[in-house]
């Protein structure tokens, strides 16, 4: 009988893992027996999961809520007519979300979408209408195509294509297309293609491509006409006329008598034209008619004013001379004709001011003046030219006198 081989003992590699994994199941470290070799697999690192933030109770986290979808049309229950006194006290009496061709409201209407007429001092539709709203005041929480003519507030809480007519206030919060008319104020939170136009203010989030009227102040981005007594703007795409206009940047003209701009790419026409780069300027100048004159010279690209004092001895009748001073404006226009030399023309009117001479006697100076001028440099431009001047004086009786006119100066 051959005998059985005595059992092997397993290798020491063995050994040790076993170990180290029933001390793992044990929860204790397992012992490094021996050091690992160079052939065994270097040990993999898990990082610890980071901890959970905790929520601060004084600033919990937003909820955010979805909205259903609103319901369509063909969705709301149909009424051809709908007829109430105040809702709902109406023929939809618990169905505000009705849909109806014609609403009928002696105090107030409430309906879900309509398509026709909606008639009473207030009406309101929760979402789109298409046709007409007319009353005291109306609002439509979605879109309105159609018009709205009321004789307090329109109110469209979406787009708006048509026409909003409203006795105080208009207002859109989406994009308005066709007019919105209002007798105090008309607003529009986005884009307006066609007319926005206020009795006092019309403001306009977006931009406006068409006109932009107001009998007070306008304000918005325009593509096209701003008309208004004060009009303020981002930026100008076409003309911008009224007694104060302020202009962060105008491509085209401005027209007005105070003017700011702070990026000009047109002209502007102004008694009182100020862009911000290097339009105001201390100018020195005499001439024949009044001998000593300082000013302030506000130019824009081409066109420029003037406005300045002076002092002057004129002769008298008697052989006597007499001290008059003087305050005047002056409109010109300057065209540049080569490297540093440019030609103007301009109109001026004076008045002067004398001892014993009332001032409710006409004694002015008018002057038309043709000048060259040559840039020394950036702030040091002389100037030499003239034409004619005629002195106007008497209260019943005009007497008129012409002169020739020269002059020469230089601008700061």
């Amino acid at each position: 009988m051959t005998p059985r081989p005595a059992p092997t003992a397993p290798p020491r590699r063995m050994l040790a893992a076993t170990a180290a994994l029933a001390l793992g199941l044990l929860g204790a470290p397992a012992a490094a027996d021996e050091p690992a070799s160079a052939s065994d697999p270097a040990p993999v690192a898990i990082p610890a999961p980071a901890p959970a933030p905790i929520p601060d109770p004084a600033y919990p986290p937003p909820v955010v809520v979805e909205e259903p979808p609103p319901p369509s049309p063909e969705t709301v229950p149909y009424r051809p007519v709908n007829v109430g006194f105040l809702y709902p006290m109406s023929t939809n009496i618990g169905a505000p979300d009705v849909f109806t061709h014609l609403d009928i409201a002696l105090m107030l209407g409430r309906i879900g979408y309509l398509g026709g007429l909606q008639i009473g001092p207030v009406g309101w539709v929760g979402y789109d209408m298409r046709g007409a709203q007319i009353g005291l005041a109306h609002v439509v929480e979605g879109r309105a195509e159609g018009l709205e003519i009321d004789g307090i507030f329109s109110i469209a809480q979406g787009d708006f294509a048509g026409a909003q007519v409203a006795g105080l206030m208009g207002w859109t919060s989406g994009r308005m297309t066709g007019v919105a008319l209002a007798g105090m104020a008309s607003y529009v939170y986005a884009d307006v293609d066609g007319v926005l136009a206020g009795g006092l203010v019309s403001v306009a989030r977006g931009r406006v491509r068409g006109l932009q009227f107001a009998g007070g102040t306008n304000i918005g981005r325009v593509d096209g006409l701003q008309l208004g007594i004060v009009n303020v703007s981002a930026e100008v795409r076409g003309v911008q006329i009224g007694l104060i206009n302020v202009a962060r940047r105008i491509k085209g003209l401005q027209v007005g008598v105070l003017n700011v701009t702070d990026k000009l790419e047109g002209e502007s026409l102004g008694l009182v034209p100020i862009p911000r780069r290097g339009g105001v300027h201390p100018v020195l100048w005499g001439s024949n008619s009044i001998f000593a004159n300082i000013g302030v010279k506000f130019a824009s690209a081409y066109a420029y004013s003037i406005l300045g004092v002076g002092l002057h001895n004129r002769p008298l009748p008697e052989g006597k001379r007499q001290a008059a001073f003087t305050a005047g404006l002056t409109l010109g226009a300057r065209v540049p004709i080569a490297e540093g030399f440019a030609v103007a023309g301009d109109l001026g009117g004076n008045r002067l001011f004398a001892e014993g001479v009332p001032l409710t006697t006409h004694d002015e100076l008018y002057k038309a003046r043709v000048l060259f001028s040559f840039e020394i440099a950036k702030r040091l431009v002389p100037f030499v030219g003239g034409g004619v001047a005629m002195a106007v004086q008497g209260s019943d009786t005009l007497r008129f006198s012409i002169l020739p006119e020269g002059t020469a100066g230089i601008e700061l």
